[in-house]
């Protein structure tokens, strides 16, 4: 006869090997969830000048930022974020299935009216293939419109989140040996202003992948992820 806990041990084990057993058949491996930092070096933000000038970052009050919004002179600045997922890419045999990915950034500074100044603002967010960052890359034609990432800032170390999964899988599947995601941000709309306009000098800032002092606050993607067999 079992005992009340030889028959807990055995409804559990039965269970889980029911469960293996299922995803044995789907041919699903399910993954931990990974952090992805966005890569220093193809980060940066571009200034809309008469020749587009690329930086790899803002040296602001709070460290390291990639500025989106207006100069001291009126031209529009936009953000730019890349992530090496290679590690994360499927073997021959199996495709990648994205079960949710969320791009997180983190305010480093509001400078002005960026969001209310002449009208009413928010930043968005368009996943690109631009590779190395150059000028070119400010106006390239984005895959997909991923949304609005903030309509408000004035809040330092706060977390932005932007649910992306969707847009990524798609991605994936129409550039299957592409190993990096890449994303625009930039205030709709954004034009250069001239001055004295309210928008001059008006920008959001969020952390670099630069940034070291305040590490936890660099742009992150964060992916849960299978693979199932094709």
């Amino acid at each position: 006869m079992r005992t009340k806990n030889g028959c807990r041990y055995f409804l559990a084990s039965l269970l889980a090997m029911i469960l293996t057993t299922a995803c044995e058949k789907d041919g699903i491996t399910v993954t931990p969830i990974k952090d992805f930092i966005s890569l220093a070096n193809d980060d940066g933000y571009i200034e809309n000048l008469s020749t587009r000038v690329v930086h790899s970052y803002y040296s602001g009050p709070q460290g390291l930022a990639l500025n989106i919004g207006w100069n001291g002179a009126g031209q529009s600045m936009r953000g730019f974020l890349s992530f090496d997922v290679s590690e994360i890419m499927p073997p021959a045999d199996k495709e990648l299935v994205i079960d949710e990915a969320i791009l997180k950034v983190y305010e480093a500074n509001t400078n002005m009216h960026p969001f209310d100044g002449a009208g009413v603002r928010v930043v968005n967010c368009y996943l690109l293939t631009y590779g190395s960052l150059d000028k070119t890359d400010y106006d390239l034609t984005p895959f997909a419109d991923c949304g609005a990432i903030t309509s408000w800032g004035y809040n330092v170390l706060k977390e932005y989140p932007l649910k992306v999964t969707s847009f990524l899988n798609s991605f994936h599947q129409a550039n299957p040996s592409v190993t990096k995601f890449q994303f625009r941000l930039q205030f709709l709309p954004d034009g250069n202003v001239t001055p004295p306009s309210p928008l001059t000098s008006s920008m959001w800032s969020i952390f670099a992948g630069d940034e070291t002092q305040k590490a936890a606050y660099r742009p992150t993607l964060t992916i849960k992820y299978h693979y199932r067999d094709q």
